[in-house]
């Protein structure tokens, strides 16, 4: 028999006043949410981390090798790492967990390193009660020794074991055995709450198959109490996706933060917060972290967020930040292009430095001639989002830092611009754009920690002048919302739930008209979704499944019509797959894998029709931050804009409208924000 990877043990064992109902959500838990959260001497953080610095690699010569869940103790003024280990497989794809039968011992005098290799701390021994593989370790001091607890188990079944330390480099198994079995019990971590011990783990649901974050109590580390449920996820294992994965539980200022992920694709972790350790609810959403595996630690005057996963190579560490306000959503394009009012296409950006928004203008699309970066305003808190008005003119809507309001600026017809005004706010992310059949555009927009969805109209196409917010629009959400046009020009705005449980989607009843209610469009998933209409006049939603393991798409059966069932589109994705149509009305489809190596590219081969199998589009050697962006110029070419995580942005033109594609050439010289799409900012 092959060895249980973690995919197949789950398969088998699964045989802010912005807040309004989103489809069967009251407001009554984020009303109180909101209350806790109140300000006061009770107020809880916002938890959001600075940028992922690489300081630890793994491999050696002719072998890359990958860590996944880890622990970091610090003993004796040295910083110790214990992680799984294993080999990296090609870019895009992902190792099989059953091959993680050994734990990589380093340590470093600073979390930032030097790190220095040690021999493996722990490996497998299968006539140690079935062991098959060696998952999740973490690592506490107690009484003079360390405690190492750590999932294992196999065909025996899943467990929960324990190996001791008086040196941190030579590991003891306890002879008793697993400390206890579960279902799919995994991920162990310990903290001392009180006058006890308490572990926290992930697990099934044997009842309806939902994601669980139990718990069980100690005094002595070794007997454990029945287990309780800490989080119960509302997404069940039908697709055999973990998605509920590495809890870790913190407290501070009398406040317990739960660390738990994949969210929002496989790089990343949500925060919940609870004055109660023994209970934690989605409606007490309090941040994210751009990492895989995340762990929260301190030093006594800094706290870190480390992060590694199977798509990278080693250890990641971000200074992690308590805040007052919570984090802004970044928008979905970076950089974000669009045609302007002499039908230029014009890129926005962020600085890498200090965050002001950038401009770049094609000044002759034959010759692909551009202008230089220059200033546009700023600094903004995310990537902005444009909407064309009915003259053609573009209109530049900001998030200011912080998420303190919005802002925007309108093309004038000659092509200058307007001053800043300001927009509205508060706001969580740069709101979604789209012109209804009247001509006016009108904005969706997250109000911060994604309580509610607020909607903002022109009062005539073009205008200056805005009707007020409809702050009951819908909400909460677990990510700003996406808009589109359907052919006969009613708009459709959809949501991702929060946790991702399902997506939603609200839709006008006539061209201009009145809004439907909001329904269930689909299953869990992973990220928000994109959303864009082909040539035949059919809408087509893009979306990848928890944990990111693939993504799909769905459209609809003809043009403003119902929506046919989900369908496959690529493997692993970073995040939902860009959907831009060509200048036939064929969707071309980009998805860029976890980790960045690889982006990958399909296109119809009709309008409205099948896909094409694609292949590889990327650069070979390139790390992307962020799915890219595309935008059409006015010959209807398409250029695709790509930032590495260096934040140099590399692009990709069409030799003519529809037709193939020049190599990636280097897209001006400046340095821009490497913003991975969705993500929180710090």
């Amino acid at each position: 028999m092959h060895p249980i990877s973690r995919r197949r043990l789950l398969r088998a064992a699964g045989a802010g006043a912005l807040v309004l109902p989103l489809a069967g959500r009251t407001t009554a838990a984020a009303s109180a949410a909101s209350d806790a959260f109140a300000d006061g001497p009770a107020s809880r953080s916002w938890v959001g981390a600075g940028s992922l610095t690489h300081v630890y690699d793994p491999s050696t010569p002719g072998r890359r090798r990958y860590l996944n869940d880890h622990t970091l103790i610090r003993a004796n003024d040295r910083w110790h790492l214990f992680s799984i280990v294993g080999d990296s497989a090609a870019p895009g794809e992902a190792p099989d967990s059953a091959a993680e039968t050994a734990f990589a011992h380093a340590s470093a005098p600073d979390p930032y390193g030097p790190w220095t290799t040690h021999a493996d701390a722990l490996t497998v021994a299968p006539s140690y009660h079935g062991e098959e593989h060696l998952w999740a370790p973490h690592v506490i001091e107690a009484h003079g020794t360390y405690w190492m607890f750590y999932a294992a188990g196999g065909r025996t079944g899943a467990a929960i074991n324990l190996a001791t330390s008086t040196d941190l480099f030579t590991w003891t198994r306890v002879p008793s055995g697993p400390l206890f079995r579960g279902l799919v019990a995994r991920d162990p971590m310990v903290v001392r709450i009180g006058a006890e011990w308490v572990m926290y783990y992930t697990e099934l649901s044997a009842a309806d198959g939902r994601h669980l974050v139990c718990y069980r109590r100690s005094g002595d580390l070794l007997r454990w109490s029945a287990p309780g449920v800490a989080y119960a996820d509302e997404v069940t294992d039908a697709t055999g996706v973990s998605v509920t994965e590495s809890p870790s539980v913190v407290e501070r200022d009398g406040w317990y933060y739960l660390f738990i992920g994949p969210r929002g694709g496989y790089d990343g972790t949500d925060v919940l917060a609870s004055q109660d350790p023994f209970r934690f609810t989605l409606d007490a959403y309090a941040g994210h972290v751009p990492g895989h595996a995340v762990e929260p630690v301190t030093d006594g005057r800094r706290w870190y967020a480390s992060a590694a996963g199977w798509f990278r190579s080693g250890l990641y560490l971000a200074p992690l930040h308590w805040r007052d306000t919570p984090p802004a959503w970044q928008s979905p394009d970076n950089p974000v292009a669009a045609l302007d009012v002499r039908d230029r296409l014009t890129v926005f950006a962020l600085d890498a430095g200090d965050r002001s928004m950038l401009r770049r203008v094609q000044l002759d699309p034959h010759a692909d001639i551009w202008s230089d970066w220059e200033p546009f305003g700023g600094p903004a808190g995310a990537v902005p989002m444009l909407g064309r008005n009915a003259d053609g003119g573009l209109e530049v809507f900001s998030l200011a830092p912080g998420g303190a309001n919005l802002h925007h600026r309108v093309q004038r017809p000659d092509g200058g611009w307007h001053d800043w005004e300001e927009f509205g706010g508060p706001a969580g992310a740069a709101p979604a754009v789209a012109r209804d059949a009247d001509g006016c555009l009108e904005v969706f927009a997250l109000s911060p920690g994604g309580g509610g969805i607020a909607r903002r109209r022109q009062r005539s196409p073009g205008a200056l002048a805005w009707e007020p917010w409809n702050i009951g629009f819908g909400g909460p959400a677990g990510a700003p919302p996406v808009v589109a046009v359907n052919a006969d020009g009613r708009l459709e705005v959809f949501a991702l739930e929060p946790g991702g449980a399902a997506i939603l989607h609200r839709w006008q009843q006539a061209p201009g008209g009145d809004w439907s209610a909001w329904s269930r469009f689909g299953t869990a998933a992973g990220a928000a979704p994109r959303v864009a209409r082909d040539g035949s006049g059919r809408l087509t939603v893009a979306a990848i499944a928890p944990s990111g393991v693939a993504s799909f798409h769905r459209r609809q059966t003809q043009p403003s019509g119902g929506w046919g069932e989900w369908r496959s589109l690529f493997g692993w994705s970073a995040a939902a797959p860009l959907l831009v149509p060509s200048a036939d009305g064929r969707l071309e489809a980009f998805a860029l894998s976890p980790g960045g190596d690889r982006l990958d590219h399909r296109w119809q081969t009709a309008p409205g029709g099948d896909w094409d199998r694609g292949g590889e589009f990327g650069e070979p050697g390139a790390v992307l931050a962020a799915t890219p962006s595309a935008a059409a110029d006015a010959t209807g070419r398409l250029h695709v804009f790509a930032v590495t995580a260096e934040g140099r942005i590399r692009t990709r033109v069409q030799v003519r409208p529809s037709g193939g594609w020049q190599p990636w050439t280097l897209f001006g010289e400046r340095v821009v924000a490497p913003l991975r799409s969705g993500a929180r900012a710090p």
